[in-house]
C-alpha cells in the first residue's frame, strides 16, 4: 500500500481525482442541479478522498511552515543576542575610556597645581595577588629619569610608596601598606597648634590599612578624621604629601605614646596611573 502511493503513482492518483472533479463540474454546469447516479458517485468519492487527503496535507504544510518560522526566529534571536553582546562590550569600553579620561584629567590637574614637584607620569603594569599590598610595577625606568627611593604618588598626589628597583623602562615600588619592609615614613597630624609626629607603616592587624606609631599622649588636639601628611624630616619624602586619615586611636602599653589606624588617601586597590616624584633642586637621595 505504501509503495502504491509513493512517487509518480501518488501524483497520478491525485491527477485522476482532479480530472474527475473537472468532468463533474462540466456536467453540473451543463445539466443544472440534476445529478445522475454516476455523477453522484463521483462527487461522493471525491469529497471523501479530498477530505481524507486535505488534513494530512495541511498538517504537513503547516509543519514545514512552522519549521521555517522557527528557523527565522532562531536566526533573529541569534542576531539580537549578538547585537546585545556588542552593545554591552561597547558600553564597557566606553566606561573604561571615561575612567581613563577622568584619571588623566586628575593627573593633569595635580601636575598643573604642583609646580614645586618634578613629576614623571607612569602606568601600573604589574601587581601580584600574592604581594597585593606590598609592591607594584610601573612603566617608567632609568630611561625616564627614575631612580631608587623616589616617592610614588597617586594621580591625586597622595603618597603610594617609593621606588626600590629600577630597570631601563620599568620600576618596582614598595607600597605604603606593605608589612614586609621595616622602614616607615616620618609623618605629622594636621591639627591646630603643635602638630604631633609619628612613624607610618603598613598595618599588620588591618591589611590594606596604615599604622601611625609613637604619637605623644600629650597631643590632645589630634582626633579621629584628622589628615596625616609627610613631616619633611626625611631626605626621601618632601614635606606636606598627603598620607591618609585617622580612623581610630589605640593606646600603647607604656602609656607614653599611642598609635592610630589610618585609611590611605590613595585608593590602594585601584591604582592605575601614578607619578614618580623626582628630587627637587638641592635634595640628596641616599
Amino acid at each position: 500500500m505504501g509503495k502504491f502511493f509513493s512517487g509518480a503513482r501518488l501524483f497520478a492518483f491525485l491527477g485522476a481525482i482532479i480530472l474527475l472533479v473537472i468532468l463533474a463540474g462540466v456536467s453540473l454546469r451543463s445539466r443544472g442541479a440534476r445529478l445522475s447516479l454516476p455523477e453522484k458517485f463521483v462527487v461522493d468519492v471525491f469529497s471523501s478522498a479530498s477530505g481524507a487527503l486535505y488534513r494530512p496535507t495541511y498538517d504537513v504544510l503547516t509543519f514545514f511552515q512552522r519549521l521555517r518560522d522557527l528557523n527565522t526566529l532562531y536566526a533573529e534571536t541569534a542576531s539580537l543576542k549578538l547585537l546585545a553582546n556588542e552593545n554591552a562590550t561597547l558600553r564597557m569600553q566606553l566606561t573604561e575610556q571615561k575612567q581613563q579620561i577622568g584619571n588623566l584629567k586628575r593627573m593633569l590637574h595635580f601636575q598643573s597645581h604642583s609646580p614645586q614637584f618634578s613629576l614623571i607620569a607612569a602606568q601600573v603594569t604589574g601587581r601580584s595577588p600574592l604581594t597585593w599590598n606590598a609592591e607594584i610595577t610601573v612603566s617608567a625606568g632609568s630611561a625616564q629619569g627614575v631612580r631608587p627611593n623616589m616617592p610614588l604618588l597617586s594621580q591625586d598626589g597622595a603618597l603610594v610608596g617609593r621606588i626600590v628597583a629600577v630597570a631601563r623602562y620599568n620600576s618596582t615600588a614598595v607600597l605604603m601598606t606593605s608589612t614586609q619592609t621595616a622602614d616607615g615614613v616620618s609623618a605629622t597630624i594636621v591639627t591646630p597648634g603643635q602638630p604631633p609626629f609619628g612613624i607610618v607603616t603598613g598595618s599588620t592587624s588591618n591589611p590594606g590599612m596604615l599604622m601611625m606609631q609613637f604619637i605623644s599622649q600629650l597631643s590632645a588636639n589630634a582626633k579621629v578624621g584628622d589628615l596625616v601628611v609627610t613631616s619633611g624630616l626625611s631626605n626621601i619624602y618632601p614635606k606636606g604629601i598627603l598620607i591618609g586619615r585617622i580612623r581610630a586611636f589605640t593606646a600603647n602599653g607604656s602609656g607614653i605614646t599611642r598609635s592610630a589606624i589610618l585609611s590611605p588617601a590613595a585608593s590602594m586597590n585601584d591604582i592605575t596611573y601614578v607619578f614618580v616624584l623626582a628630587p627637587r633642586a638641592g635634595q640628596v637621595l641616599p
